[in-house]
């Protein structure tokens, strides 16, 4: 198994920050940022190329999900798609760090509708320190 150290190849390191892999944070772009969504998705993509475990760990923008472009959401949706099975196979989690308790309540009601279209573990986290015991739990499951 690699162990990056600070980034990986065709990851964008403004938006990954691979440091602690296999505990990945992403922080998604917020809305005036270029070329977002082609960033995010051709990082990830890079490390799905990796084809190693790996968790990820979410730092949300300042926008609401509500408030990204219809042709944005598309896209990241077929993307999804296109790539259940090797997020499946290699993603044990996706985790979203916030310490705003109204953010936290939101996304919890959002991550129990899309839970099942990913088919791993999505988890609200209050901060790095609980993104990393979670992360550890998620890679390393109790008994397994």
């Amino acid at each position: 198994m690699t162990t990056p150290t600070t980034s990986l190849p065709n990851v964008d390191p403004a938006l990954f920050d691979t440091s602690e892999w296999p505990l990945v944070y992403g922080r998604f772009p917020e809305l005036h940022e270029p070329d977002r969504v082609s960033r995010i998705l051709d990082s990830l993509d890079g490390i799905l190329a990796l084809k190693q475990p790996f968790v990820m760990a979410w730092i949300p923008p300042s926008h609401d999900h509500d408030d990204e472009p219809h042709e944005d959401e598309k896209r990241s949706v077929l993307w999804i798609k296109q790539r259940k099975a090797d997020l499946r196979q290699h993603c044990r989690g996706y985790l979203y760090v916030t310490g705003d308790p109204e953010l936290r309540e939101l996304l919890e009601g959002r991550l129990n509708q899309v839970r099942k279209m990913y088919g791993f573990a999505m988890v609200v986290v209050h901060d790095k320190a609980a993104a990393r015991a979670q992360a550890r739990e998620l890679l390393h499951p109790s008994g397994a």
